[in-house]
């Protein structure tokens, strides 16, 4: 997880680092701003994309992986704490449910009024906290 902030860190002061000799400032630069929109989309989308494609490989060898074990005759109790995994993944699914359901309604509420730029971004990044909270909400009731 720390590869990733760093790689983060070193591709933002890349941006901030090639407009140093420029005379525009990079974020009233309304081409500068979208094209560094986009291209954080773009990275968005290709992690997405390879976190989705290594969750299927690891949920396909984990069966095949089980499969092996029940067939070899292991005790019971091994057999059933490698299968009391599934709790965590449902709240990983409900996890991503209340994010994806936030970034829709922060989509829909771009899509009704228009704002522009920063705005956007405000009001998908609040519809997505409102979603990780309706999510905290679910699990403490679940846990109860």
């Amino acid at each position: 997880m720390k590869k990733i902030y760093i790689i983060t860190l070193l591709l933002f002061s890349a941006a901030f680092g090639a407009h140093a000799q420029s005379n525009t400032n990079l974020m009233n630069d309304r081409a500068t701003f979208e094209e560094f929109v986009r291209d954080i989309v773009i990275l968005l989308m290709i992690f997405l994309v390879t976190s989705f494609i290594l969750t299927m490989i690891r949920l396909f060898l984990d069966n095949g992986l089980k499969k092996k074990i029940v067939e070899m005759g292991t005790p019971e109790t091994i057999v059933s704490q490698l299968m009391a995994t599934g709790k965590n993944e449902i709240r990983n699914s409900l996890k991503w449910f209340c994010a994806l359901c936030g970034i829709a309604a922060g989509l829909g509420i771009i899509g009704c009024y228009h704002p522009t730029d920063i705005y956007a971004l405000m009001v998908i990044a609040f519809c997505l906290a409102i979603g990780f909270l309706g999510h905290f909400l679910l699990v403490s009731r679940l846990n109860k």
